[in-house]
Formats: C-alpha cells, structure tokens, sequence
C-alpha cells in the first residue's frame, strides 16, 4: 500500500498514528505529496489532489480519512481504531465527529492566519476564532471523560490540537484548561504520535 501524505497535514497523521497502533506501518509506503500543486504526486492517483490519500493493493485510491481508517481497521485482527459497535457506539461517533468538526475549524483558522491581516477575511477568522473557543471550553469541560486511547475520536482531537500548537494564534489554548492540557500531554507521548510528530516550524 502507498499513502500519499504530507509531514504537517493532521489528517494524514490519523492514519498514520493508526497504522502504527495496528502494527501494519510496514506494510505501508508513505510518499511525500505537495498541495495545491499542479505537479504533486497524489494527483498521479487521485484529481482531489488532497491528503491522505491511500492507494490499496488492489490498485483503489481512497481519499477519505474515516474511509482510509475503516480500510486499515479491517487489516487486522483485534480492538477497532473506528468502534463500530458496542452500547457506547453512538457516543464514540458523536465524539469523533465533534473532533473532526474541531480539526476542520483549526485548518480554517490556520489559513486564515497564514494571509495577511489586512487581506483576512473577517466574518471567516472572527467566526473560526469563536468556534475553536467554545469547543476548547467543550473539550475542558468533558476532558476527564476522554479515553487515552489510539481510537478514531481521541486520536481526531489530539492530532486537531498540535495543529493548533503550529500556528501563532496569540493565545495558547492551555490557559484555563488544564485537564485538557493533561490529557493532551498524555497522548503525545503514545510513541506513535511520537514517529508522525513533524519537523518544528523554522
């Protein structure tokens, strides 16, 4: 298998936590892509041009994070990184998706903040600031509830939050949420957010 990935996207780290987790890293070659390049190796496999982006042994080029994680979660035989089943299922993929949510908004917010001030646009950052707010106030609130577990949702948030610690955003997210700031050390030093960790901004 290939995934075409970049070192800083939080959503090919995902998967690659996930593949770590699973134990089938070395069944997979991680190839370095560009974005919004005309020239990038993934649009060789797929015209989205996005990230992550894994190309299956049968030749299937899948585009989607969850979908990429679903395929790895039927690779091997044990615990699921994506629960699909169980009494606390709906809570899981409710968690998850509010994770997700949470990484969208950061990736808005972190374009917004790579422009410009005088070209941003103010609707767009005044609204991604608010929302990144009230969902870190969220996640403070419920941090004690949140596994520390290699699973879809817990991994969503954690890679969302040192995204969020990759840009300037005047304001460290830790102040007044220190639960969450404890649960967040906590999975960074999983050795499999260790090996994604990318390189510190110069």
């Amino acid at each position: 298998m290939r995934l075409y990935m970049t070192a800083g996207s939080p959503y090919a780290r995902i998967v690659r936590v996930e593949a770590i987790e699973l134990g089938l890293a070395d069944r997979i070659e991680e190839v370095p892509a560009t974005l919004r390049d005309p020239n990038s190796a993934v649009l060789a496999v797929s015209p989205l041009g996005r990230v992550p982006c894994l190309v299956t042994d049968d030749g299937i080029a899948i585009s989607d994070t969850r979908s990429i994680a679903e395929y790895l979660d039927r690779l091997h035989v044990g615990p699921r990184f994506v629960p699909n089943g169980g009494p606390d299922l709906w809570q899981e993929r409710a968690f998850e998706a509010l994770a997700m949510g949470f990484l969208d908004g950061c990736i808005f917010y972190g374009r917004e903040l790579g422009r410009p001030a005088d070209t941003r646009s103010p609707a767009i950052f005044d609204g991604e600031v608010a929302r990144a707010k009230r969902c870190l106030d969220h996640f403070e609130t419920i941090a004690a509830s949140i596994p520390q577990t290699a699973t879809m949702g817990p991994v969503t948030l954690a890679s969302a939050l040192a995204y969020y610690d990759r840009h300037d955003t005047g304001d460290d997210w830790r102040t007044g949420r220190p639960a969450l700031a404890a649960w967040h050390a906590a999975m960074m030093a999983r050795p499999s957010f260790a090996a994604t960790a990318p390189a510190p901004k110069a």
